[in-house]
């Protein structure tokens, strides 16, 4: 494509700059919203230890569990070396697809309530920037 045919004209001296790093364009300002949903597995976790540091806002660790038996798009969400539960099975594929393609996601706490001895906890899932 002849520069008279592109959509955008860029000087030489510009070009040059972006290939050698000097100019650099951040296509992603911010981390994205990709899902909102309510933690799975929280009735076989042992939470009462960590749920109460479990703040609003507070950042969960993603971490893919390929090769976990009953789910293979398995996204565990951790808090401090806790694992406190999962990606609901029915929500999780896409983004097990785009960690497997080597994207980075997090979660943070929106809230938590105890009905009897389960923890609910919704999360807010981000693509990282």
């Amino acid at each position: 494509m002849s520069e008279h045919n592109s959509l955008i004209q860029i000087s030489g001296g510009l070009m040059q700059a972006f290939s050698q790093g000097a100019i650099n364009i951040n296509i992603m300002p911010k981390d994205i919203l990709v899902l909102e949903c309510l933690v799975a597995g929280t009735s076989f976790r042992n939470l009462k230890t960590v749920e109460p540091e479990l703040l609003h806002k507070v950042q969960l660790e993603m971490v893919r569990e390929a090769k976990n038996e009953f789910d293979t798009f398995a996204v565990a969400l951790h808090f401090k070396k806790n694992k406190i539960g999962y990606i609901p099975k029915d929500k999780n594929e896409t983004v097990a697809r785009l960690m497997d393609a080597g994207k980075s996601f997090f979660a943070t706490v929106e809230a938590k309530e105890f009905e009897g001895n389960l923890l609910k906890i919704e999360v807010k899932v981000y693509l990282k920037d």
